[in-house]
């Protein structure tokens, strides 16, 4: 197998000397003694360091009891020990749509030799017959198929769990024949957490300078528009997602979705449990906490008061729904029922960002200006 090209190591390590100022090391960790730890600026689930010779990637799961899923190097030493080393990463199966995305935007798309399924691709450089017919599906209908992996031969698997029922299925067959790395982005608290991600697969990748600059950018703009919305006056009550067989999703205390309509200048009615993901509450219940909310947003695919109803009756005595303050995020829903809301907007927060305060602070909604997010019809 090739070895790792040497501008993606002089590349990482250069980039290690210019963040050096705010480089620490980890004393929690058995490391090679002269790894250089770079402070990520939000994220908390993944460390990036480099030595003189090779770069690093510890991957963290997410919760109190923060364990290391997996230690990774590239670079020009054969073997660290309690690291497993990347080769290469011309055939990478990916299985989130989100990572899908990082690779795309990171121009690394024709890399990809499988996807999660085809039905949930959006990024515009990879929703295309040319790119998108040859991959393989390997988890078309949500859990993995071991078979149609090793049809992939990857170089790579980059993938996240939510149960841990495929962990070990995956860490088993890819043992000893290629890299798995769990990126739990997914747990991250906050929006540019889980947008900073992409710094850790442009190293990956070899695209350590392209990928710093995209953060960045993004996380300038995020933060210009998070401090227009701390001058607010009046913070209006949000309720979300939509009823579904007599339950309600709500957003956890610790919940990404909290923090970005803080961040643009409301308050997310949100679930009583502390945890980042979301809380199953009983449509009664939902009623009672959302009954106050000036606004409703992310309704799923309803676009329409008609269709929010036929949820359910009741929803009629929320307050957003009798105002019509109510907002969708399918502005730029595909044919195929792939939304770029979820992907694109996880790489670029800020856009949604922009949307939400326009939504929250703004006399008036201008459709022309928004990225994802439209008024529900009546």
């Amino acid at each position: 197998m090739k070895q790792t090209p040497k501008r993606l190591v002089i590349g990482a390590f250069t980039l290690c000397l210019l963040y050096i100022f705010s480089c620490h090391s980890n004393p929690n960790l058995e490391v090679k003694s002269d790894i250089v730890w770079i402070k990520n600026d939000y994220a908390s689930l993944f460390s990036l360091g480099c030595s003189e010779s090779d770069s690093f990637l510890i991957l963290y799961s997410g919760g109190k009891a923060k364990t290391i899923l997996g230690q990774f190097f590239w670079g020009t030493s054969p073997q660290i020990s309690g690291y497993t080393k990347i080769l290469t990463h011309k055939r990478i199966v990916s299985i989130s749509a989100i990572h899908t995305a990082m690779i795309a935007e990171l121009g690394k798309m024709h890399e990809l030799a499988g996807i999660e399924s085809k039905a949930y691709i959006s990024h515009p450089l990879i929703y295309n017959e040319a790119i998108l017919h040859p991959l393989i599906e390997v988890a078309p209908n949500g859990s993995i198929l071991p078979e149609t992996v090793f049809l992939c031969k990857p170089d790579l698997f980059i993938g996240y769990f939510i149960n841990g029922s495929d962990v070990a299925l995956i860490d088993r067959i890819g043992k000893d024949k290629f890299p798995v790395l769990w990126c739990q982005n997914h747990l991250e608290p906050h929006p540019l957490g889980r947008a900073e991600w992409i710094r850790a697969l442009s190293w990956i990748l070899g695209k350590p300078i392209q990928g710093e600059q995209l953060f960045k950018h993004v996380k300038l703009d995020y933060e210009r528009i998070r401090e227009k919305a701390r001058h607010v006056k009046f913070r209006p009550k949000v309720a979300s997602n939509l009823p579904y067989n007599g339950h309600w999703f709500v957003p956890q205390q610790d919940a990404y979705q909290k923090q970005i309509v803080y961040d643009a200048g409301a308050d997310l009615l949100v679930a009583p449990s502390r945890g980042t993901g979301t809380n199953t509450l009983g449509i009664e219940q939902a009623i009672r906490l959302f009954s106050n909310a000036d606004i409703w947003i992310n309704t799923d695919l309803c676009s329409s008061r008609d269709c929010l109803l036929a949820m359910d009756k009741r929803i009629s005595s929320i307050k957003a729904f009798n105002n019509n303050r109510l907002y969708h995020y399918n502005k730029k829903l595909n044919p195929n029922g792939s939304n770029p809301y979820w992907d694109l907007g996880c790489i670029y927060p800020n856009l949604i960002l922009q949307d939400l305060f326009m939504i929250f602070q703004d006399t008036s909604f201008d459709v022309e200006k928004s990225h994802y997010y439209l008024p529900c019809s009546k």
